[in-house]
């Protein structure tokens, strides 16, 4: 359970079940406590996790030998819970809200598309991550074993906004699809052009824009690539498949040092 405030003290309002939803995603559903109580606090049945595991939507379909460093973090049973990149053949960075609500032990990476998967040695969340806004959303995972797989470099500088990118996940069907972005710098896409404001778009994040209107991101957590670089981890956003909701990304070049030092550290 997790709990929330009610910030106007005469609220008594709500039927069990109603959704609590923070940037865009839902994290809970009103489940009880005591009313007409000042600072009355809702109990809320967690469900974090999951929310995240979405199918791609409007992507094109490519194959596991253009991208062999995507990876996604899974249950035992196999069922994605979100994406991530191999950087090197023992570490891989994911987000930090893909991790943070997991009993991580108990986690698989698959790689090669599933074919193969890795036990986690240790992972670490980046400290500057917060859940409510969402800041340096990034982790990095530790493989319990060295993998022959080709990882991918980060990108050290972050592209200049309005570069072309591509994010690749998965499709309903299981099938690994690629979507079309334009990347877009923090500044531009919290201008309020793009449903972001600037409070809400910080430094350790990047956008992508689906250059097809109905394209949709998919698991947090999916990599975004601008040169052969890893410039960006899909984080959150507000809405799926509507034009001018781009998805917000953690950007990895902002990110990176942290990521060094902590895969150099686990």
């Amino acid at each position: 359970m997790i709990c929330a405030e009610a910030l106007n003290k005469s609220v008594c309002d709500g039927e069990p079940g109603s959704p609590l939803v923070l940037k865009g995603k839902l994290i809970g559903l009103l489940s009880w406590g005591w009313l007409w109580q000042p600072g009355f606090l809702f109990v809320i049945a967690a469900c974090v996790g999951n929310i995240y595991a979405e199918d791609i939507q409007g992507g094109v379909a490519t194959t596991i030998a253009a991208h062999p460093y995507i990876v996604s973090v899974q249950n035992s049973d196999g069922s994605r819970i979100c994406g991530g990149a191999l950087i090197n053949s023992t570490t891989v960075v994911t987000t930090a809200s893909c991790l943070d609500t997991y009993d991580v032990s108990q986690l698989l990476v698959g790689l090669n598309n599933g074919a193969k998967t890795a036990k986690i040695a240790a992972y670490g969340l980046d400290p500057s991550y917060d859940f409510t806004t969402m800041e340096s959303d990034v982790a990095v995972v530790k493989l319990a074993e060295s993998v022959d797989v080709d990882a991918i470099e980060l990108a050290s500088s972050a592209p200049s906004s309005g570069a072309s990118g591509v994010i690749t996940g998965w499709a309903a069907n299981d099938s690994l699809v690629d979507i079309n972005v334009s990347v877009l710098s923090a500044e531009v896409c919290g201008s309020g052009d793009y449903k972001y404001s600037e409070d809400e778009i910080l430094d350790s994040m990047l956008c992508g824009l689906a250059t097809n209107s109905q394209a949709c991101g998919g698991l947090n957590g999916n990599p975004v690539v601008v040169n052969n670089q890893l410039v960006g981890l899909v984080s959150w956003g507000y809405g799926c498949g509507n034009k001018g909701n781009p998805s917000v990304l953690a950007n990895i070049p902002e990110l990176r040092s942290w990521i060094v030092q902590e895969a150099e550290s686990l």
